[in-house]
This record gives C-alpha cells, sequence and structure tokens, in this order.
C-alpha cells in the first residue's frame, strides 16, 4: 500500500463539512475532524457531527475552548489545563457519542509535559504545524508507524487559501514522498467553503477534491491514523 494521508479539519465548521461529505464519498476518504467547543455546539451541529461519524470520518478532540497553551500554562498551571481543557473536553465528547481517541493542539503548541500528560489519554496527539516543516528533511515527518510518544506532526496544509500555502507543485512532491516512502502523514486545514472569499484558514469544496484526487491517483489511502 503506498502510504496513508490523514487528513484533519480544525474546529467547528461543522455545516460546511456536512456540506462537503459527497467530496469525501467520491474519493472513498474517510477524514478526522477536530472539534473544540463541543459544549457549546447547538444540535444541529451535533447532529452534523453524528452524521459525518456515521460515513466513518472520525470526530476527534481540539480542547474544551482552544486557548493558547503558553499563557494559558503561565496563568493557570498544566493541572488545569489538563482538567478544564482536556478532561472535560473528554468526558463532553463521550457524553455526546464521539470517542475522542485522537487530540490536535491548538495553534499546533505543545510542551514536554503536555505531550506526555496527552499521551496517557490519547492514541494520536497532533503537534507541530506544517509551518514549522524542515523542507530540507519533509520526510522526518512520515511515520513507518506510530511513534511511542503518539505525537505527530503535520507535513502538509489542507487550507489552500491560507498564504502560507506553498503551491500545488509543492503539494505533489509530498503526496510523492508518501507514496514512495509506504508511511503515514498528517495534513491539518480548517473550514471548507462553497467559494472562494478571500485569503484565510479554509479551503474550497473544489480544492479539497483536487487534494484527494492527487493523493488517491497516487494510491494513497485517505483515513484517520
Amino acid at each position: 500500500m503506498p502510504g496513508t494521508l490523514c487528513l484533519t479539519f480544525d474546529d467547528l465548521f461543522v455545516a460546511n463539512w456536512v456540506a462537503a461529505r459527497p467530496v469525501f464519498a467520491q474519493h472513498d476518504a474517510r477524514v478526522t475532524f477536530c472539534v473544540s467547543h463541543l459544549h457549546a455546539a447547538t444540535p444541529d451541529q451535533i447532529d452534523g457531527l453524528h452524521l459525518l461519524q456515521s460515513d466513518g470520518h472520525e470526530i476527534a478532540c481540539h480542547t474544551r475552548t482552544h486557548p493558547r497553551l503558553k499563557p494559558y500554562l503561565a496563568t493557570h498551571g498544566l493541572d488545569h489545563w489538563l482538567e478544564h481543557e482536556v478532561d472535560r473536553a473528554i468526558a463532553e465528547h463521550r457524553a455526546a457519542g464521539f470517542p475522542a481517541r485522537s487530540f490536535a493542539c491548538p495553534f499546533h503548541a505543545s510542551t514536554p509535559e503536555t505531550r506526555t500528560a496527552l499521551a496517557t489519554r490519547f492514541e494520536i496527539v497532533r503537534t507541530e504545524g506544517p509551518r514549522s516543516l524542515d523542507p530540507a528533511n519533509p520526510a522526518s515527518r512520515i511515520y513507518a508507524e506510530i511513534p511511542a510518544s503518539r505525537c505527530l506532526d503535520n507535513l502538509g496544509f489542507a487550507d489552500m487559501q491560507h498564504k502560507a500555502f506553498p503551491g500545488w507543485p509543492r503539494h505533489h512532491t509530498l503526496l510523492d514522498l508518501i507514496a514512495q516512502t509506504d508511511g503515514l502523514a498528517v495534513f491539518t486545514g480548517h473550514d471548507i467553503r462553497a467559494r472562494k472569499s478571500g485569503p484565510g484558514f479554509y479551503s474550497t469544496a473544489r480544492q479539497i477534491g483536487r487534494l484527494l484526487e492527487a493523493a488517491t491517483t497516487r494510491g494513497i489511502t485517505v483515513r484517520p491514523a
């Protein structure tokens, strides 16, 4: 099997994610939606997340309120963050019917202490973002197996409208590398909007379809880690 792409989308853009279901179905892709603010979700959003889960997509945890890590730890400390932002989020996810087996660090921020604590709670922890990738060593973020730390750093973008998106030739190079090394890599995005409306943390459904097409034509499986 020529590699696996774990495609993730963050926050709570449920209606737009649901609207993108035909794109995922067309390419037989199963992705991971990393959800914060579940406690404030509307009944329609909860129903939408259950619909996505029934399609085979994963609903993962992205903290409870998406705070910035460094100032939070400076003000409240690690134990408070774990209790209020992680353990409460896990409980709320599971009460709503989502297993919370995976976790995505907001703003891709973590410390050795948070990573160690998260590894005791989750099977997979998504850590460093694609902008911190060493362009000379992208293969360092393609995994032959899940590390003992349970932490996976991001290889690529799924926000094709963001100013940091490196362009399609670079994405094709990364996908070629995944296929050649037969490993697992993570791409991260956020919203999926129907039309382009300026730069930001989103892609259009057509752009997501283009990414999935580029992956599946290389034989890459798109599924949760």
